[in-house]
């Protein structure tokens, strides 16, 4: 089979510097996708004015000509994750250097996309005041969209149930240092994992009333986990990215042994499987590019194509959900940071 390849369709300069794409699901707004930014302004003193952000909603269309529009754009604390609920899939979750967790609803009518608008439904802090500041660094949602995982910059965990507010259920210690990221087992409501800066892999259970109890520990990376993807589509599989370049694969029943890798280059910030072709998976390879890598029926993991348009840390990435009929091409968003780039893509020979 021959190497996939990207066909750039459009760019665009965004006025901050982006790390984070995520494409709508919600039904009839396939064309819809939301871009983060991230700026740091040098001589603020207070820590919430320091790192300033936007959410910005672009459409992308593609008939005769590629078109990219801004829709809107939220000015905020600065961006460092976004997740679409997947039952409420006009709900976004959004992760900020304020140290909170916001829920945006997407808004306006059905039938002119010039006006749809995101609005702030409700925003929880991670840490109290007296702890000090903390950046919220990632989110997950549970495959149900009931409940919301946060990872903070203090090395904590956040598991909050959400139905129109959040409630918090537990918050507990899980990293030495910054917690990178977090993710729900979609093979086991009970289990979530963690990964941080101190190197470590770890599971817990939450039905713990007090703190979630550590399942398991795996101390095989050797250096920050900082990407986690649990494979709906085949049991017990949990896919890792790492600041050192690689991507593993490992059993979720036992995580202390890596069952494959794949060496990329760069440090492996995130993961996305493609909803359509959920054995392709799109990584955002910090300081070398995007890589497609393919999960083989053999438990193998295998580098099948790249992206490499961007020039300096490649953060952000997603594919189009394409739920809506008569989407047959296979389109991704890119964006990387201090060259302040997005890109829409089409994924070609994606399916051979």
């Amino acid at each position: 089979m021959a190497a996939v390849a990207f066909r750039t369709c459009k760019t665009h300069k965004t006025d901050q510097p982006a790390d984070s794409v995520e494409w709508c699901p919600h039904p009839g707004r396939a064309d819809l996708f939301v871009c983060g930014t991230y700026q740091l302004r040098e001589g603020e003193s207070s820590p919430y004015d320091k790192r300033r952000g936007t959410i910005l909603l672009f459409r992308f269309r593609e008939d005769d000509e590629p078109l990219l529009e801004e829709l809107h754009r939220v000015e905020r604390s600065a961006v460092l994750d976004q997740k679409w609920n997947p039952t409420h899939t006009d709900r976004l979750g959004v992760a900020g250097s304020d140290g909170s967790v916001a829920v945006y609803k997407l808004a306006g009518p059905d039938v002119d996309d010039l006006e749809v608008t995101l609005e702030q439904e409700l925003t929880e802090r991670l840490s109290p005041e007296e702890e000090g500041h903390t950046l919220a660094l990632s989110l997950d949602w549970n495959g149900g969209g009931t409940r919301l995982l946060a990872t903070d910059s203090s090395g904590s965990v956040n598991l909050f149930g959400y139905d129109r507010t959040l409630e918090r259920l537990h918050r507990w210690k899980a990293h030495d240092f910054e917690a990178w990221t977090a993710a729900f087992s979609r093979h086991n409501a009970h289990i979530v994992y963690t990964g941080g800066d101190d190197s470590m892999l770890c599971a817990y259970d939450v039905r713990c009333p007090d703190e979630p109890v550590l399942s398991q520990r795996n101390k095989k990376h050797e250096a920050g986990v900082t990407s986690l993807l649990s494979y709906v589509q085949r049991e017990h599989i949990l896919l890792t990215g790492c600041y050192d370049g690689k991507v593993r694969l490992f059993d979720e029943r036992r995580i202390g042994a890596c069952l494959a890798e794949v060496p990329l280059i760069g440090g492996v910030w995130r993961m996305r499987s493609n909803p359509r072709d959920p054995k392709r998976i799109l990584c955002a390879c910090m300081y070398e590019n995007f890589s497609l890598i393919e999960l083989r029926d053999e438990l193998e993991v295998a580098k099948i194509g790249e992206y490499g348009l961007h020039e300096n840390i490649c953060y952000g990435c997603d594919w189009q959900q394409a739920r809506d009929t008569g989407v047959a091409k296979t389109y991704v968003a890119t964006c990387s940071f201090y060259d302040k780039m997005l890109c829409v893509s089409e994924v070609v020979n994606g399916f051979e």
